[in-house]
């Protein structure tokens, strides 16, 4: 009897327990306070490089109109005439920055490149590789020349790249080298060995110029940078500057041989810009 009222004791208590449980869960409060962030997000920057270029034939100007458009020689035996090397701002894609035929030694060209990475700073390297270097054809001087291929009656290698120079160096956007701007090379050089990746800004050089440890800076994004560039069909010399810092160049031909005649060059030209945020170490050309 005893067990019997011990069991139902038990129950009860146990029934009683539940029901205080909900009890006091449904009557207890606390103080509180929630706070939501809503629309976090994660965008990634961009990298946008668009490059510009003025350019000058035998001291001719290729120039457009305000659009940008209609580009055409101002001056000497082309005036008039339609020209393709000079362009507003823009990817390259379609554009060349030299198109000439009918070279003579003697000849030469100016261009004033600019660049500008749109949104953020970031390093420039540039790429130059030669595609094409071929005799084209075999004239009879040329079969009397020097040219090796041509003498056994066979187009090969061509020797224009043997001829063509080149010198650039940092401007200041007006198309004239000029005292305290600074030279990508020391002196005029074949372009045939100016192919390959070199900097244009990166950690040992820089168009931006350097920090206090003689470091190259990268480009600031949306500010220009200029290079002025000559190329010469012959013996590029860079004359002694004016009184006011001003250097001059001439294109000497006299050493061009007949081994250049017909033959044709094809170049293709790249610039590649890097992030430089959290790549401070970066060079164009990796080391060895």
């Amino acid at each position: 009897m005893l067990e019997k009222t011990m069991k139902k004791v038990l129950i009860s208590l146990s029934i009683i327990g539940a029901v205080a449980a909900v009890v006091v869960g449904a009557t207890t409060a606390y103080f509180s306070d929630t706070e939501t962030s809503t629309g976090n997000t994660f965008t990634a920057g961009s990298i946008d490089l668009k490059v510009d270029n003025h350019c000058y034939y035998n001291g001719d100007e290729c120039k457009c109109d305000d659009d940008g458009n209609n580009c055409t020689w101002q001056s000497g035996p082309n005036q008039g005439e339609t020209c393709s090397c000079t362009w507003e701002e823009t990817d390259l894609d379609g554009h060349v920055f030299a198109n000439f035929s009918d070279l003579k030694p003697g000849d030469y060209g100016e261009d004033t490149i600019s660049f500008r990475v749109h949104n953020n700073d970031a390093w420039l390297c540039a790429e130059v590789n030669i595609v094409e270097d071929n005799d084209v054809d075999c004239t009879e001087p040329e079969k009397e020349s020097t040219d090796p291929s041509c003498q056994n009656n066979t187009v090969g290698d061509g020797e224009l790249d043997n001829y063509l120079e080149i010198f650039a160096w940092v401007d200041d956007g007006d198309n004239v080298y000029e005292d305290g701007e600074t030279p990508l090379m020391s002196e005029p050089v074949l372009l045939s060995n100016y192919v390959g990746t070199f900097p244009l800004a990166d950690t040992t050089f820089s168009i931006a110029g350097k920090d206090g440890n003689d470091k190259g800076l990268p480009l600031t994004g949306s500010q220009d940078y200029y290079i002025g560039k000559v190329w010469c069909f012959g013996d590029l010399r860079i004359e002694e500057p004016s009184s006011d810092g001003v250097y001059s160049f001439k294109c000497n031909g006299e050493d061009v041989e007949n081994d250049a005649q017909s033959d044709k060059l094809v170049l293709d030209v790249s610039f590649t810009a890097v992030q430089a945020r959290n790549n401070e170490d970066f060079t164009c050309v990796k080391p060895q």
